[in-house]
Formats: C-alpha cells, sequence, structure tokens
C-alpha cells in the first residue's frame, strides 16, 4: 500500500508540474522540450496511473480495514463462546451438586417446623406398618422390632428398638436398621424433598437409653456395627 501511495503522490507531482512548466513558458515565451501531442500524452500518462495508483490503495485500505474488522469479529465470537462454556459448565457443576445432595445434607437444611412435620410422619408410618404385620403381613414383620424412630440434628436417625431385637443374630439387627433408613428415605421423599436416591442417613440404634449400633459411614451407611448387650 505504501507503494502505490508514493507512485500516486509522484504522478500526480510530475502531472502538476507539467501543467505549471506549461502556463510559465506560455507566460514568458519560451519553447518546452515537450511539445505537442507529446506534452499531453505525458500529463494523460502521469494522471491515469496517479487514479490508477489510488484506486488500488484504496481498495487494499478496504480490505485491511475489512479483515481486522472480521478478526476482531472472530475473537469476540469465541471469547462470547468460551464465556457460554463456562457459564454452562458452571451451571452443570451447580446442578450435579444440587442432584447429588445426600439425605444427611437434606436433613440439616429443614426447619424446625419441617422436622417436626418430618418425624411426625415417620412415626405415622411405623404404626401404620406395624398394623399391617399384625394383620398378617409378613413383608412388615421388621417393623414390629421397632418402638420409635426420629431424626435429631446432631445425631441423625434415631431407631429405637424392642426387647425382642436384641435375640436377634447381627445380619436380622442390620436388616431392622436398614428398613428404618428406608422409612426415613420414603418420609423424605413425601415431603417433596429431593435426595441422591443412593444416599443414607447417618444412624443410630437405642435399647432404651443404651446405644447398641451404629452405621458405619462406610459403603454410604450401608453397613452397621454392632455392640454388646
Amino acid at each position: 500500500m505504501q507503494i502505490l501511495n508514493a507512485i500516486q503522490t509522484i504522478s500526480l507531482t510530475i502531472f502538476f508540474g507539467l501543467i505549471v512548466w506549461w502556463i510559465y513558458t506560455k507566460r514568458h515565451q519560451k519553447s518546452l522540450p515537450i511539445k505537442g501531442k507529446s506534452l499531453l500524452i505525458a500529463l494523460a500518462a502521469s494522471l491515469l496511473i496517479s487514479v490508477i495508483s489510488g484506486a488500488g490503495y484504496n481498495a487494499m485500505s478496504h480490505s485491511a480495514t475489512n479483515s481486522k474488522n472480521d478478526i476482531s469479529s472472530t475473537n469476540t465470537t469465541s471469547s462470547s463462546k468460551k464465556e457460554s462454556s463456562t457459564a454452562s459448565t458452571a451451571s452443570s457443576s451447580n446442578t450435579a451438586k444440587s442432584e447429588s445432595s445426600t439425605e444427611n445434607d437434606v436433613f440439616q437444611s429443614l426447619s424446625t417446623k419441617e422436622l417436626k412435620e418430618y418425624n411426625a410422619g415417620l412415626i405415622d408410618s411405623l404404626s401404620e406398618e406395624q398394623q399391617w404385620a399384625s394383620d398378617g403381613n409378613d413383608k412388615y414383620n421388621t417393623s414390629l422390632y421397632i418402638d420409635n424412630l426420629k431424626y435429631d440434628n446432631n445425631r441423625g436417625l434415631l431407631v429405637y428398638v424392642s426387647d425382642e431385637f436384641n435375640s436377634l443374630k447381627k445380619s436380622d439387627k442390620t436388616t431392622v436398621a436398614k428398613h428404618a433408613q428406608s422409612m426415613a428415605n420414603t418420609q423424605i421423599v413425601i415431603l417433596g424433598k429431593d435426595v441422591d436416591s443412593e444416599s443414607l442417613p447417618n444412624t443410630n440404634v437405642y435399647y432404651g437409653s443404651k446405644k447398641i449400633g451404629r452405621s458405619t459411614m462406610l459403603s454410604n451407611d450401608n453397613n452397621f456395627k454392632w455392640y454388646k448387650s
């Protein structure tokens, strides 16, 4: 572009120089080395070269400006896509965290009123299952080993068992405790709370005031440690 600009400048200088020179010689009645057709050809050539080089310069300048705008537009688009991708990733991350909330997290988020409602519903469910078991539905016999259920924000799910519970094998005791956890999960769903389907609450098992077992914190609280009665 600089070469074309220089050519345009030189050709214009020649063109106007010839005109000035021609006017000067006419006024002072002097002769020019270039006369007639030669002078006209020189003037026309210099003017034509000036026009062509000027057009070329403008075309290249316009092309360069468009190229810069395209690059700027591309960078802006790329930046927007990155920001959109980052926002989408962040949103997905937050959604994943929300969907994977553990049951213990949900319990801790309950208000005092919600927790009271939850525990009342838990007792109602236990009483209902025990009634079905008494009516001959063996599927709910496990509930007969549970005297009381409630959730405590500091100690987790508290399962109070009957006298007959102590005569059970450890594997059967674990079955009863897991059933209590299942009831706790069901009640959370009844409250309309979202929770990881595989999550289980921290659980402590009591016989009267004596703690006789607890969930192990391993395998998503699916195993239990039992103490000697």
